[in-house]
């Protein structure tokens, strides 16, 4: 049994084999190859987690499952991409993509065009750039809940507030 000490987390006791390894490391952080995931919802589904590097414990990611955020959401992966990941296709990998948190949780983004991809299996991860998508590194959260076919009303309930807006 592991052990790393967080500052958000407090201590957390893990085996090396939950670790998802990131040979080339993520965008900005070559050097960081071992995050551990976290759940960050009570139903732990990974729809939303925290990678949290076990290298350096100030460094940690939210992402999110984009299917969750975009139904139709269709990542095209390179044959050496696969190749990369041992993976004969997409459908047999897991992707998230970045939240960036603003301190006006109305400005929090996503960036769809450079996800992350897992094969499950191997626990082998990377970051991917989708050059011919439509997909931008910066879509607020607050857009997919006008797209949210549960909100009918096309109202936002503020967390903090009883405050609506349309």
């Amino acid at each position: 049994m592991l052990t790393l000490k967080t500052e958000e987390y407090g201590t957390l006791e893990y085996e090396s084999d939950c670790c998802i390894n990131f040979p080339d490391g993520l965008f900005g952080f070559p050097n960081l190859h071992e995050y551990l995931p976290l759940c960050l919802n009570d139903e732990e589904d990974s729809t939303l987690l925290v990678l949290q590097s076990t290298e350096d414990s100030h460094i940690g990611f939210v992402v999110i499952n984009p299917f969750a955020l975009v139904e139709e959401y269709q990542p095209e992966l390179t044959p050496e991409e696969l190749s990369y990941l041992h993976a004969d296709s997409a459908d047999s990998l897991t992707f998230y993509v970045i939240c960036v948190l603003k301190n006006n949780y109305l400005d929090n983004t996503v960036n769809l065009k450079c996800p992350i991809v897992v094969n499950p299996d191997t626990r082998t991860g990377m970051q991917v750039i989708l050059n011919h998508s439509g997909y931008s590194f910066r879509h607020k959260l607050i857009e997919f809940l006008h797209q949210n076919p549960n909100n009918t009303d096309g109202e936002i309930t503020h967390a903090d507030t009883e405050t609506k807006e349309k």
